[in-house]
């Protein structure tokens, strides 16, 4: 009976050190990805700076959806680049954004982010300055995180 007892507590341990380790790995695992995500969002804010359209839709997906405020849902690469065509024209034009928060999938394929945005440019009244948030839908497209959807809305009134 004693040797019962001790294999079951035996075999007991060594599921919970597995598990443990496993939940410790997976932990690991989503700071680095939430990290990779973040130095994204970074590269995306300079791409934005670029002003070329190309630059930025290298961020989204094939499939991807990007829905901005006061306008119809733009879906795949050609439409999304028409969409930051229009905000890359608006005389004056400046976009920065950063993440708040970054929630990585426990298996690791998906996130989301959430954050805010500063938006100026010169409209036909003077300068205009936006600030909102934001949220994008990563998913993992190989080795590299992608934005499956991605939609923002300003902090200020409807007109």
């Amino acid at each position: 009976m004693r040797r019962i007892t001790i294999a079951l507590t035996i075999i007991l341990v060594g599921a919970l050190l597995a598990a443990s380790s496993r939940i410790t790995a997976q932990t690991a695992n989503a700071a680095a990805e939430e990290q990779m995500i973040r130095q994204l969002s970074q590269q995306w804010v300079a791409a934005a700076a670029t002003k070329d359209p190309a630059a930025v839709v290298k961020f989204y997906a094939d499939d991807s959806v990007l829905l901005p405020q006061g306008a119809p849902l733009a879906e795949g690469h050609n439409a999304i680049a028409k969409v930051w065509r229009g905000y890359f024209d608006l005389p004056d034009f400046s976009l920065t954004f950063s993440p708040t928060k970054i929630n990585v999938s426990s298996s690791g394929d998906m996130a989301y982010e959430i954050g805010t945005y500063a938006l100026s440019f010169r409209g036909d009244k003077g300068p205009v300055q936006e600030n909102g948030k934001y949220v994008v839908a990563w998913k993992k497209v190989g080795n590299t995180w992608k934005a499956a959807a991605d939609i923002f809305n300003s902090d200020g009134a409807a007109p």
